[in-house]
């Protein structure tokens, strides 16, 4: 079996985990780790709590956007009846338009 590749800095593999792989061989390194690994599980916890809480306020953020598009697509609906302002020309179109030549240049000097 192909030995899995660490997809993460946490997944690596160092000396002192491969230490931590044995089986302690009197109580005190038994209570040390017992230790070590109380204090992973309470962080552990802690990042569990951090994202779940950032997850819950990206929810209500992506919920007041869709709210928000719902009530405006409705507000552009009711304005459809209205008379709507023309649209602005863009510039080559009003150049179309006028009588000036659209090949018109003008020289800007730049200095270094």
């Amino acid at each position: 079996m192909k030995p899995k590749r660490p997809r993460g800095m946490r997944e690596l593999t160092t000396i002192q985990g491969l230490s931590g792989r044995t089986v302690p061989s009197s109580r005190e390194q038994i209570v040390a780790e017992q230790s070590r690994l109380e204090h992973e599980r309470a962080r552990l916890e802690r990042e569990l709590l951090m994202w779940q809480e950032n997850e819950r306020r990206t929810n209500e953020r992506l919920n007041a956007a869709l709210e928000r598009l719902a009530m405006l697509t409705a507000a552009c609906a009711q304005s459809e009846g209205a008379p709507e302002a023309r649209p602005a020309q863009r510039p080559a179109q009003r150049l179309a338009d006028e009588s000036e030549p659209a090949t018109e240049w003008h020289e800007i000097v730049l200095e270094y």
